[in-house]
């Protein structure tokens, strides 16, 4: 009997290795402000735009050719992605990071500046779950509806932006440090034959 397996609709994540040394990087990022976020116990830097920051220009420009290396040959996309926002993450013991998608945004990504091995992996989920499913006996890349990624230093994971995500309690004795940002097209996007044109600059001048 001749089969043929096909993996249709299958979900991007680019893994990066910074292969720099990061100890300034580290330091700086470190000693920024914070703003606790309650509601998971983590912090955020107060400065959500942090690749503005001459300190941190090595960063910006890894974080760009790792963006157009994903753009030009996963997504083979000529469109341009700029970095909208980029912010500073800090999840001490006893935090966590709620599932979530980032919206207006396209590609999305976090960087581990400082992660102990100890510490929890980011859980990615499907987006539309089964209703009705196997019980598998084993879990692979087909069967799982929930995918654990270890967090390595000096590794970006860049995914789409509507992939749901989340980081369980860190029930460590060391604090994760990360960036985190997303992007959007600075070119047009779609087509006018389709009804799907999107022209930022265009509307822009209309209504300026």
């Amino acid at each position: 009997m001749k089969e043929e397996l096909l993996q249709i609709f299958p979900t991007p994540i680019l893994i990066t290795k910074y292969e720099g040394d990061l100890s300034k990087e580290i330091k700086y990022v470190d000693s920024l402000p914070y703003k606790e976020q309650k509601a998971n116990a983590n912090f955020k830097s107060q400065n959500t735009y942090l690749l503005e920051i001459e300190e941190l220009k090595n960063l910006k420009d890894f974080f760009y050719e790792s963006l157009n290396n994903y753009t030009k040959n996963i997504s083979q996309s000529e469109q341009r992605l700029v970095i909208t926002q980029c912010w500073a993450n800090k999840n001490p013991p006893g935090s966590k990071h709620h599932e979530h998608v980032h919206p207006n945004s396209m590609l999305s990504g976090v960087f581990y500046l400082r992660q102990d091995k100890t510490l929890p992996p980011i859980q990615f989920s499907k987006s539309i779950q089964s209703g009705m499913k196997l019980d598998p006996k084993k879990y692979n890349n087909l069967n799982s509806e929930t995918f654990l990624l270890p967090c390595v230093d000096g590794e970006l994971l860049l995914f789409p932006s509507d992939l749901k995500h989340s980081v369980p309690t860190n029930l460590g004795k060391e604090s994760r440090l990360s960036m985190s940002f997303n992007t959007f097209s600075v070119d047009t996007l779609g087509s006018e034959d389709s009804l799907t044109h999107l022209d930022i600059r265009r509307i822009m001048n209309e209504h300026n």
